[in-house]
């Protein structure tokens, strides 16, 4: 008889923590009352000095001291092995380890520097940590399926993976992540919960959110996640951090588990808590010419002049404070007016932008796009253990009555290029550099909150349908009780909510459980417009440094 399925989530769990060495063991974690926030100085305790000054120093003087003997490719690899290792224990962000592998590739890069006195590429010893999906030779990808566990993959992700070892990175660790992927938690019924490094009571958000809560704790410099609704920008945003939601294959995402042919497409792209280092991924990636491995990427090298301000203007910005859906909370409010007066302030000129359109094509586009399988792909991976593993409830999973025959694809396919010629048509006519929106509507949410929720991720999914960049950003921005408080708010306390989303986002406001954390929001700009999203955010960065 096969092993149930449990037996087998309960042996990956176990395999993986017996890849932690011993002397990186935490004897007894703090419960979450405990210890709420494991960032900063209480990480810091489990490592060394050297270890605390590498892992917070970001990817561009990394990648300047391991090109110029300053650190070692093993000593970086090592410091990041290490606080990835602890970050596990207190938040559950990891499902695959390979820090021995690791050491191995570190340990070959500083023969080759040795032996040439160069870096063999631009991300020379840069240690990078991958999401679940990503497929390394030698090492599972179960995407949260006890099916698919102990099923090493044969080979590299074509592009994303096989192209970031050859620029010298060194590849760790694969994070956490939902089950299937379609959710804005990271919940799984092998690896269980991953949570917010900043408020361990709080979801990290999915379904990069293994990706967002080792970043957030700076167990990575960074790390790879994906995006079809928000899976990159909405951990980010929790965490406080930037996450980038390119245009389609500007990041190959080929050879990934759970790769499905939906009419939008998802994409690969960076977490970070740098924009410099962000943009040292970017440029060192699109750079290298990955179309000639990949023939779904577009031949656009990073085009770095488009990353500086306009000479001679400023800019012109769209704001989206109210989707007219679902209202976002105080907090979220707040961020967007504060970060509209900074632009204002400096001259810029800020405009709000007409959203009426994006909670009706999220439900008549990009959640049909979503649904089309009826939901198959899941029930196939479901099938892959004895007894059937169940879904996770809460998931976005299509049913019977949602797939689409051919005919009715093409039909879609149609009404969604309609609206992208329009989109463009309407983003041509303004002139704004960009639009400023939420990613959520909402602070944070309790482990299994999302469940109930009528999840709506209009803020985020309407981007990927229209196939824009889009880059979640820190705003400096933190829930207040004072600021944020109901009696504060007297349009919040009389409002009136308009569908069950919107209710249910008013009723779960609680202003005690995420006092505190960071609100961050995107910056959109268009189609294969990343330099430009990386732009306004450095002057968004300025213009906070300087406020």
């Amino acid at each position: 008889m096969a092993p149930d399925w449990r037996q087998i989530a309960t042996q990956k769990r176990d395999s993986v923590l017996a890849l932690i060495p011993e002397e990186w063991r935490i004897p007894a974690p703090p419960s979450v009352d405990e210890q709420r926030d494991v960032t900063g100085k209480f990480i810091q305790q489990y490592l060394n000095t050297q270890e605390i000054e590498i892992t917070e120093t970001d990817a561009v003087e990394i990648v300047e001291k391991t090109s110029n003997g300053t650190w070692t490719a093993v000593e970086v690899t090592k410091a990041f092995c290490h606080r990835s290792a602890i970050a596990h224990q207190l938040v559950n962000c990891l499902h695959e380890i390979f820090y021995d592998a690791a050491i191995e590739s570190a340990q070959e890069l500083d023969q080759y520097f040795a032996a040439h006195k160069k870096p063999i590429g631009p991300l020379h010893g840069l240690p990078i940590s991958l999401k679940d999906c990503c497929e390394v030779e030698g090492y599972d990808t179960c995407v949260g399926w006890a099916g698919l566990c102990f099923k090493p993959a044969e080979q590299d992700s074509v592009s994303t993976i096989a192209q970031t070892r050859r620029l010298g990175a060194v590849l760790y660790v694969k994070t956490n992540l939902p089950q299937s992927m379609m959710m804005s938690d990271s919940y799984n019924h092998v690896f269980g919960q991953s949570v917010n490094s900043l408020h361990r009571g709080l979801v990290s958000g999915g379904s990069s959110g293994g990706e967002g809560a080792l970043v957030g704790g700076r167990g990575s410099v960074i790390g790879i996640g994906t995006d079809i609704g928000g899976s990159i920008r909405i951990p980010a945003a929790l965490q406080g951090i930037y996450g980038l939601c390119s245009s389609a294959f500007r990041v190959s995402w080929r050879r990934a588990a759970n790769h499905q042919d939906y009419l939008i497409n998802s994409v690969a792209g960076p977490l970070t808590w740098s924009l410099d280092s962000l943009k040292t991924y970017m440029e060192a990636y699109c750079s290298s010419n990955p179309w000639d491995i990949d023939p779904s990427i577009p031949p656009i090298p990073w085009r770095t002049e488009l990353t500086k301000p306009p000479t001679g203007r400023k800019l012109k910005l769209g704001f989206i404070h109210d989707d007219g859906y679902v209202l976002p909370q105080p907090p979220v409010q707040r961020a967007m007016s504060h970060v509209r007066e900074l632009f204002t302030k400096a001259g810029h000129e800020c405009i709000d932008w007409d959203s009426s359109s994006q909670s009706t094509s999220y439900y008549e586009l990009w959640e049909p796009a979503i649904l089309a399988d009826g939901g198959e792909g899941c029930k196939a991976a479901c099938k892959l253990s004895e007894p059937e593993q169940p879904l996770i409830e809460g998931m976005l999973v299509g049913k019977p009555e949602d797939k689409l025959d051919v005919a009715q694809r093409q039909a879609l396919a149609r009404k969604i290029l309609d609206y992208k010629q329009m989109y463009a048509q309407k983003m041509l006519e303004s002139g704004v550099d960009a639009i400023i929106a939420p990613v959520l509507p909402w602070v944070g949410y309790k482990p299994k909150q999302w469940v109930v929720s009528n999840q709506y991720v209009g803020y985020s999914a309407h981007w990927n349908l229209l196939d824009y960049s889009a880059l979640a950003v820190p705003t400096g921005v933190f829930a207040d009780k004072e600021l944020d408080s109901v009696e504060a708010c007297p349009g919040w306390k009389k409002y009136s909510p308009k569908n069950k989303s919107d209710e249910f986002n008013h009723q779960q406001y609680d202003l005690d459980l995420v006092e505190g954390m960071p609100i961050g929001l995107q910056i959109v700009t268009g189609h294969y417009k990343e330099e430009q999203a990386v732009m306004v955010a450095g002057v968004l960065e300025e213009l906070r440094r300087s406020s």
